[in-house]
């Protein structure tokens, strides 16, 4: 029905009656062609609902008389303490008169303000269900995923928190003996007592069914009539007995699940038999929710049900707004605020960004909180697959909050990690460092030496010969021959103890071969100077160094951070497509002015072999299989990796792939011995899970 309606149902003053005539004939028609529209949903009996659970216990409530409730007498009202509660048993809710203010939604309407048809709507003729203009309006609700007794799978559809009473209540009353036969929910009309086609008509005139919060069921045996008072009941129409076949047990059942029974009455409704009533509307084949978002989610809770949503703080425009979903992680176009907790004058973080739980192939950006950016991203600092596992190291600009925004091209869990900070050599202190370059070495190949490394075991990673004032080291790790789903952590040794890290540098699926940048603070071993590694399973690990940060000046390179932009995309290339996809192809790329090295972002995609590509000046790259790589990929699966790439004399600096491989290279920042910022590493620390935010 209509929230037009929607008035004090505790009313017991006569309402002046509206001006409409009742034919049974014309009921009967009613009648037919709204039971063309009923899906007749018989399948085997199930008892338990979508959500996997068993209908919660009926309480006090007698199923054993199923004599119909022709004669109701309506509960109080439930008080907002009450409804707070989720206990709404005893009580009929009846909250609000505008739908829209509770947390649903404000849907389209189809009539425009001259009385035509908006564009991108189309009538059967009782509704406008699966318009076009109706899109995003159906594409946020559910379905049932299961069989709720004879409703076959997705036959219900409603808000996910709505569903979720739906489900219960019709599980609860087949389970206990009440069979139906048919059933509507969501359809996009207005009020059957205006006009279904809402011609004339405002969005104060939508029925709840076109928001999914109202279900019809049992159509036919419970029609919705006009009464008026009859010679055996001369005084109120509330007296004449109703058609339904719906025994009051049903409808405290619907109540303790939050429901609102039609058969109650429309217009002020029927408090008892022997309310004054010259006239009213009863519906017993109607079932709705009027209370808010935040009611429906408790009173599933109390009934058994637990309904998850995912928030999380979205800067939109500049401002940070509170936003939910239904699905249990952020969602596609969400820029999620991540504060980091840096020292005082930081203006970017080294962080590790894990992307897992992808709906379809997607990415992830990380930029500024200030301003307002919109559309397609024109970089990205991670990227992955459904199914796939990945982390990938970034820079990312800090606000004057201490915090980035990560952006998510597609649905997906991300999990931030936070390695160091850098700040300006003004601000800096004795912990501040800068960075060495080192001709890529390798220091580790367990494939070659010792064998796999055992679950949850400390590797000690020797690196004697760098300078002896270092303090951290660049290196890249690669780990290969896993077994499922995990990750690595690297740190000094006296920091990484074989108790489970809880921040990682590096993470994989089974069967893969992935690497990952890493800043690794080092310290004294058994062999001298070095670090650990502590993975959760066994496997090879392959380690190459790339540089050192010490707290000297001298002939170090401090770092300055670019606005993050694509200097390349072979996917896009209009000319030489051949020439750049193609084993041992060599692509040559322009550094900005000044740099001794770019910090560059290494995206892999559209293997046709498992493949790596190695990034160096292009006057001594010479790639061979022994060289250490910069990133891995494997056929079928997207793979990012950070690199330091030193440049050329002409700024120039190449891109090497092994096998015909599809390469997108982002600039982050550049490296040089003018550049003023200093990098402060600290021991990896988890500021972000996006994981343990949904409740």
């Amino acid at each position: 029905m209509s929230q037009q309606f929607f008035q004090n149902l505790q009313e017991t003053q006569d309402q002046a009656p509206r001006k409409f005539r009742f034919a049974p004939f014309v009921v009967l028609i009613a009648l037919v062609s709204y039971a063309v529209i009923v899906v007749a949903m018989l399948t085997a009996p199930n008892t338990a609902n979508a959500m996997g659970l068993t209908p919660s216990t009926k309480a006090s409530i007698d199923t054993t008389n199923s004599t119909p409730w022709t004669l109701p007498s309506m509960p109080t009202k439930c008080t907002d303490a009450q409804i707070a509660t989720g206990i709404v048993a005893s009580c009929v809710i009846s909250k609000y008169t505008d739908v829209t203010k509770t947390g649903w939604g404000t849907p389209p309407f189809p009539i425009a303000a001259d009385g035509t048809l908006n564009p991108g709507w189309k009538s059967n003729g009782w509704a406008y269900s699966g318009s076009p203009a109706l899109k995003d309006w159906e594409a946020a609700m559910w379905k049932s995923a299961n069989k709720v007794g004879t409703i076959r799978a997705g036959a219900l559809q409603a808000p996910p928190a709505a569903l979720a009473l739906f489900e219960g209540f019709l599980g609860e009353i087949q389970t206990s003996g009440y069979r139906i036969t048919d059933a509507i929910g969501y359809n996009f009309r207005c009020t059957s007592n205006t006009r279904k086609d809402c011609v004339g008509l405002t969005s104060a005139s939508l029925s709840n069914h076109a928001w999914g919060l109202a279900i019809d069921i049992n159509v036919g045996a419970n029609p919705e009539v006009r009464y008026l008072p009859t010679a055996d009941s001369p005084t109120t129409a509330c007296s004449v007995p109703m058609a339904t076949n719906m025994p009051q047990w049903v409808v405290q059942t619907a109540e303790k699940w939050g429901l609102l029974w039609g058969g109650y009455g429309w217009s002020g409704g029927c408090v008892t038999p022997a309310t004054v009533k010259s006239n009213v509307i009863r519906d017993p084949m109607h079932f709705e929710f009027r209370g808010s978002v935040e009611d429906a989610v408790k009173i599933a809770s109390v009934n058994g049900v637990s309904v998850k949503r995912y928030c999380s703080n979205v800067i939109e425009g500049g401002s940070t707004v509170r936003k939910c979903t239904w699905q249990d992680r952020p969602q596609a176009g969400w820029r999620t605020s991540v504060p980091l907790q840096g020292p005082a004058g930081a203006t970017s973080a080294l962080v590790n960004i894990t992307l897992t739980g992808a709906t379809q192939v997607g990415y992830v950006t990380a930029e500024s909180c200030d301003g307002n950016v919109t559309g397609e991203r024109q970089w990205s600092n991670g990227n992955v697959s459904v199914g796939a596992t990945v982390a990938n190291l970034a820079v990312v600009p800090l606000d004057g909050l201490g915090r980035f925004c990560l952006y998510n091209s597609s649905p997906m869990h991300t999990i931030v990690d936070v390695q160091g900070f850098f700040m300006p050599s003004a601000l800096s202190d004795s912990k501040a460092t800068k960075f060495t370059p080192f001709s890529p070495s390798r220091v580790l190949d367990t494939r070659k030496v010792g064998g796999k490394v055992a679950a949850s075991a400390l590797k000690e990673v020797a690196v004697n010969g760098v300078l002896k004032d270092a303090v951290a080291i660049l290196t890249n790790l690669t780990v290969t021959g896993t077994s499922s789903e995990g990750y690595l952590a690297g740190d000094s040794c006296t920091k990484l103890s074989s108790n489970a890290p809880d921040s990682s540098n590096l993470n994989f699926s089974s069967q893969d071969t992935v690497a990952n940048l890493a800043v690794v603070n080092l310290g004294q071993m058994s062999q001298g100077l070095g670090f650990c590694t502590w993975a959760n399973q066994e496997l090879h690990q392959i380690v190459d160094i790339q540089g050192v940060f010490t707290p000297g000046a001298s002939g170090m390179w401090g770092f300055n951070l670019e606005p993050q932009r694509r200097l390349v995309d072979t996917r896009k290339c209009v000319t030489d497509c051949a020439e750049v996809f193609r084993p041992g192809a060599m692509i040559k790329l322009k550094a900005p002015a000044g740099a001794s090295a770019v910090l560059v972002n290494l995206t892999l995609t559209d293997a046709a072999n498992s493949s790596f590509v190695i990034a160096d000046r292009c006057s001594t790259l010479m790639p061979s299989t022994e060289t250490p790589s910069n990133a891995n990929v494997t056929v079928g699966r997207v793979a990012a990796n950070l690199a330091v790439v030193p440049v050329d004399a002409d700024g120039s600096f190449c891109v090497y792939t092994s096998s015909a491989t599809r390469v997108i290279v982002d600039i982050q920042g550049t490296f040089s011995p003018s550049a003023d910022l200093r990098f402060i590493p600290v021991s990896s620390v988890r500021r972000f899970d996006s994981r343990k935010l949904a409740n």
